[in-house]
């Protein structure tokens, strides 16, 4: 009978032991969880309370986002809808309509823009989601 050296059981241990053991993973899915949820609210913004209707630069509308409601914006063909807290363009006269496809928006911050008739919608109330763009 050989009797192993001290290297080749070091190197036969080694070879049976787990690369991650349960443990590990179950620590890593923890991490990556409580990582996840965390982010969820740090980065998630708020819902808007009012929104702002800018046709070539001046605020010519004003609309709280609690009431539902449809609207045309003054100066133009174009319709703003308020449904359950969020603003969308439902109708507009615009070559491409852009704007319409944008959708429903209910973020602080959330913006809709409408470049051929010159129209920006802005979702805002009390302290605002702070976008890279001004």
């Amino acid at each position: 009978m050989r009797i192993p050296s001290r290297t080749e059981q070091n190197i036969s241990h080694y070879r049976k032991a787990p690369f991650v053991g349960f443990w590990d993973f179950a620590l890593l899915l923890l991490i990556v969880f409580l990582a996840t949820v965390g982010l969820k609210y740090y980065i998630e913004p708020d819902k808007g309370d009012y929104c702002a209707v800018y046709v070539d630069g001046e605020m010519v509308l004003e609309l709280s986002l609690t009431e539902d409601s449809v609207t045309e914006i003054p100066g133009t063909h174009a319709v703003l809808t308020v449904r359950d807290g969020a603003v969308a363009v439902t109708e507009n006269d615009c070559p491409n309509k852009i704007c319409m496809k944008t959708g429903y928006v209910d973020d602080k911050g959330g913006t809709i823009v409408c470049a051929p008739n010159k129209i920006v919608v802005r979702v805002s109330g009390g302290n605002s989601y702070v976008t890279g763009v001004h």
